[in-house]
């Protein structure tokens, strides 16, 4: 369950329990909640009401949002082709900056309450903003960045599978080859390590943490933090540097503190770049309705009045610094006035924003940019971030994506500039890849056709952008995606002037794309076996690994499944290699972190869960050797059931670490027999 479905179905749980307290207003349709004094704040009044009128008349419910910035408190032939249902890639349009806060300010005024209203009354808009919650080179493994090797005092140890060299990316575990740094069940764990030995050193304060970077002696904590006020449905985000050269006496450095949350961040060279989402944190009193489910009217009238009343701090984020003593040293808009920009089509009023510092200082934010709109994937590359969002329309016409670039400076500053919309939807942010200053987008689109006896028609597309003239505007573009078989996008995966895109309904076409003239890519070979890969990565010259699941002609099922692809000739893929197991998943499917590939060894490792009656039926890590001859099963970690589930898998020098919800354990690389455990 997403975020925003457990708030929004928090939200609606207390509407009912203030409904079930009071008396039955035929009037309103619904019994009232009567309590004057009862405030709810704008994240809270669309969630429940979206909620309410979806269930009531069947409207879809979409989540979504995004990141934040710095400041000061102002006062076809063959199945695929170029056809296909897609249409071309839309301009989304050049944002607009504000040149004051009162020209913010006005902006979120004369926008919100219709919008408000109109979501809250779940009159035929669907919600695309809010408080929801989540590659260059050669064909080389490494090339498509992955989990990559690095030396401590003569140990190799693996590395964060990350999808573009060189920019890190968050994780629940990370390693210098000597420490480690665990999440687990919310808290920051400090271990030392020696020939697999594990010792607990230092457990840091708090319960909320989410995520780690790993810089030198910096460590970066991203986590969350209850709202500064008690009716307030706004989250709050927090990153905390601390100074780990002492794995037991860790120093805390500072701690930035956010209205909204995290959704990613991505670290190059000492840079953060973090991306947060906040919705406005407008006090609304507690809506009533009328019997056709829309808002009433002296609800409506309440609702423009605190709108009325409301100040640009109620609609832009905010952010706390605090030094390592706990003092204030910094506070105001996280987004200042003029770095605040608007799109030109409407998006939302939730702020997103491109947050950077560096993990060297005291998190101090340099200069922060933000976007009214909603967004859902992060990408970035070396030097740009693309945010995207799905658009979903009114009349059920297919949904389109718009995303936003944005570049980072040497110097730290971000800046937006352009923004471009694609049809469809993206599947993840392996969905987006940036090569030659070109961005390729996977995307699939799904059409009804028809009224009475409507049907759906669903295809895979790529386009191409690139930035020109304060926009992203389309190259080209390939369609027809497994529209045969009217199949969505599983997996994608681009690779230097290729890319490899896997599209599932009961078969998986793996198809080849030749991306080397962006302004005509073209498919270039298709493979059709049955399951499908969820998760696409190289494993060395020419070959690609799929982790997904196996099936027959009608469909997925009945098991994990490792799939070896010789793509050394791109019009003719061939699966050289399977690995089958029992019922299943492989958490790399869902979460490509999760995936190993240990390239001194040739290694693939992989956490599987796999059913049983009663309990699971193995719970661990597989190991597989992956050549140009094929897939040799190495064995199989456990993990124990009291344990929980295998999440994290790590290589220092010749032993292997598997991270659980509750543990930490490591077994010997070769025999993989058990070194230690360690309960967290």
């Amino acid at each position: 369950m997403t975020d925003f479905d457990s708030r929004a179905r928090e939200a609606a749980e207390a509407v009912r329990r203030q409904i079930d307290e009071l008396p039955e207003d035929h009037e309103a349709g619904i019994r009232r909640v009567k309590r004057s004094p009862a405030r709810i704040a704008v994240p809270a009044l669309v969630a429940a009401a979206v909620l309410i009128s979806a269930v009531a008349i069947g409207l879809p419910r979409v989540i979504g949002s995004l990141p934040t910035g710095g400041g000061s408190a102002a006062s076809g032939g063959s199945e695929a082709g170029s056809g296909g249902a897609g249409a071309a890639a839309a301009l989304t349009g050049v944002l607009t900056p504000f040149d004051t806060c009162d020209t913010a300010l006005r902006y979120f005024k004369d926008h919100a309450p219709d919008y408000l209203i109109e979501q809250a009354s779940g009159g035929g808009l669907v919600l695309t903003s809010g408080t929801a919650r989540d590659t260059p080179g050669a064909a080389e493994a490494r090339d498509s960045a992955g989990a990559g090797e690095s030396t401590a005092g003569g140990a190799e140890y693996s590395e964060t599978n990350i999808q573009e060299a060189g920019v890190d990316e968050p994780d629940i575990v990370k390693t210098d080859g000597r420490r480690i740094v665990a999440v687990a069940q919310g808290r920051v764990h400090l271990i030392s390590t020696v020939g697999g030995k594990l010792t607990l050193r230092k457990t840091l304060p708090g319960e909320l943490a989410q995520n780690v970077f790993l810089s030198g002696d910096r460590l970066l904590v991203f986590g969350e933090a209850p709202s500064t006020r008690s009716d307030s449905w706004i989250t709050r985000a927090t990153a905390t540097i601390y100074d780990i050269s002492d794995l037991s006496g860790p120093e805390l450095i500072a701690t930035l503190t956010v209205d909204g949350r995290v959704i990613d961040a991505r670290l190059v060279g000492t840079q953060v770049r973090m991306v947060t989402i906040a919705s406005p944190d407008v006090d609304i009193p507690s809506p009533t309705y009328r019997r056709d489910g829309r808002v009433s009217k002296k609800s409506e009238e309440a609702l423009r009045s605190a709108v009325a009343r409301s100040t640009i701090d109620d609609w832009i984020p905010s952010y706390v610094l605090t030094d390592g003593r706990g003092a204030q040293v910094g506070k105001g808009l996280l987004v200042a006035c003029p770095d605040l920009a608007r799109p030109e089509k409407f998006s939302g009023i939730d702020t997103v924003a491109v947050s950077t510092f560096d993990m060297g200082s005291a998190l101090q934010t340099r200069r922060s940019v933000g976007v009214i709109a909603g967004g859902e994937q992060i990408y970035a590359s070396s030097t740009s971030t693309y945010v995207s969002t799905t658009e979903w329309s009114r009349d059920g016409s297919p949904a389109t994506t718009s995303i936003h670039k944005f570049v980072t400076a040497p110097s730290g500053a971000s800046s937006y500039t352009g923004s471009g919309e694609v049809p469809g939807t993206l599947l993840n942010q392996y969905a987006m890849s940036e090569y030659d200053g070109v961005l390729r987008v996977a995307s699939t689109i799904t059409e009804r056709r028809g009224w009475v006896g409507a049907r759906e028609v669903t295809e895979g597309m790529v386009t191409t952008l690139q930035e020109r003239d304060g926009a992203l505007r389309q190259l080209g573009q390939v369609g027809g995606l497994g529209r045969q078989d009217n199949e969505s996008i599983r997996a994608v995966r681009f690779i230097a002037d290729r890319g490899y895109v896997v599209t599932f309904r009961q078969t998986d076409p793996l198809y080849v794309l030749d991306l080397g003239d962006p302004a005509a890519p073209k498919v270039l070979g298709e493979l059709k076996i049955p399951g499908y890969s969820g998760y696409l990565h190289p494993v060395g010259k020419n070959l690609l690994l799929g982790v997904g699941q196996s099936g027959g002609t009608a469909g997925a099922g009945p098991g994990v499944q490792f799939s070896l692809f010789d793509i050394s000739n791109a019009a003719a893929p061939r699966r050289i290699a399977v690995q089958t197991y029992g019922a299943g998943e492989a958490a790399a499917e869902f979460d490509p972190k999760a995936f190993l590939y240990w390239q001194p060894r040739k290694l693939v490792i992989a956490p599987i869960y796999l059913y049983g009656e009663d309990k699971a039926a193995f719970n661990g890590v597989v190991l597989l050797r992956a050549t140009g001859k094929g897939l040799d099963e190495r064995g199989k970690v456990s993990v124990a059931e009291k344990d929980g589930m295998a999440n994290r898998s790590l290589v220092i020098g010749d032993a292997v670490y598997l991270l659980s919800d509750q543990a930490i354990q490591s077994a010997d690389l070769d025999t993989l027999r058990p070194i230690d455990r360690l309960g967290l």
